[in-house]
């Protein structure tokens, strides 16, 4: 749904909210959601997210929309299950002005949503700047989760990360697209980053996973999370909201695209067709259908210490970061026995993610 909020901005047009899920590898289980901001313009339609923010910046609307998207993203999320995250992004900018910790104060306190609850999401850019160091301080101290997003692409040393309570890293999907064959840069790339991360304590994500292929690789990598169209597209705050909702958590297939292996009722009326699949019947998830063992490990076993995903507790209902993806109409989930036994033979009933893969906006 689009928001009535054209006297609040100098483009034309209205901003809404997309959510793209991040799904813990080791379990399949839904982890966390990202904010994605999308406009909706009369004449132009929908404007890319590589237009949206220079647009924003252009027209003086990058504070508002910061503010405007945090706002709305915390009031969506205050009533989602208290164990998934809400990714948001910001920019550096917004961190250099002071004006990122501001507006995260003002949504949390008018929204009463838990600042733990909360993954602010930054670039390696904002992470090297001085003049950003103030401001992420200030996010830190209110409790909130801090996750570098596209960690691969200006990436020479993890030395500045430490400099700031990083919890999470997100390997740029240019890194995922190319993981397949065999010999590569990528492969050594995402194997490094990820376990980099490990040996400083921090969780990593792996973003614009599309193919079965890729899913092997970055689990044998040890990788902690990932999202993409593998396991769903960018969906509606309404879907987000019965997705994320509980008590009970969906959890994904890491062998079907697409697909739920413990489907709910919450996702009645969705678009999403829900079948009664046993979970003995799908191969490598067998044993994490209804396991309470699993999601604790969720938390605290996908590194080895006391606590994960940038040192939340399952207590806390802290969970990574999310990632980006390009907007496009949510295709249904099916149960496992519908799709097809290998995705990778082109015949699976699913669209193809829209040309240029995922966006960031």
């Amino acid at each position: 749904m689009v928001t009535d909020t054209e006297s609040t901005f100098a483009l034309l047009g209205a901003p809404y909210l997309e959510y793209l899920p991040v799904i813990d590898l080791s379990s399949g289980r839904l982890l966390g959601m990202e904010a994605l901001v999308r406009w909706l313009h009369p004449s132009r339609g929908l404007i890319s997210p590589d237009q949206l923010i220079p647009d924003a910046e252009a027209s003086g609307d990058i504070v508002p929309l910061t503010r405007w998207v945090l706002m709305e993203a915390c009031e969506q999320a205050h009533r989602w299950s208290p164990s998934i995250q809400l990714g948001v992004n910001c920019t550096v900018e917004g961190l250099r002005r002071g004006e990122v910790s501001k507006a995260v104060a003002a949504a949390l306190e008018e929204t009463g949503f838990r600042s733990g609850q909360l993954t602010l999401e930054v670039t390696e850019d904002a992470i090297v700047d001085s003049s950003a160091a103030a401001d992420l301080s200030a996010l830190s101290q209110m409790g909130v989760q801090l996750s570098v997003d596209d960690v691969g692409t200006n990436w020479s040393s993890f030395e500045p990360f430490k400099n700031h309570s990083i919890g999470t890293v997100k390997i740029d999907g240019s890194f995922i697209a190319g993981l397949e064959p065999v010999q590569g840069i990528n492969r050594l790339v995402v194997e490094t980053v990820i376990h980099m991360a490990h040996s400083l304590g921090m969780s990593a994500i792996v973003e614009c996973v599309e193919t079965l292929g890729q899913v092997q690789i970055v689990r044998a990598f040890d990788a902690d999370a990932a999202q993409g169209f593998f396991f769903a597209p960018p969906m509606s705050s309404d879907a987000a909201a019965a997705f994320a909702a509980g008590p009970e958590i969906p959890q994904f297939s890491r062998t079907e695209v697409r697909t739920l292996v413990a489907p709910s009722d919450h996702s009645i009326g969705l678009g999403i067709r829900l079948e009664t699949t046993l979970a003995s019947s799908v191969e490598d998830e067998a044993t994490d259908v209804g396991s309470d063992e699993v999601v604790v490990d969720a938390w605290t076993g996908a590194i080895g210490g006391d606590t994960a995903f940038g040192g939340a507790s399952r207590e806390d209902g802290c969970a990574p970061g999310v990632t980006n993806g390009s907007p496009a109409p949510t295709p249904p989930v099916r149960a496992a026995a519908a799709v097809p036994e290998d995705p990778s033979l082109g015949q699976a009933p699913f669209s193809e993610p829209a040309e240029g893969g995922e966006q960031k906006a």
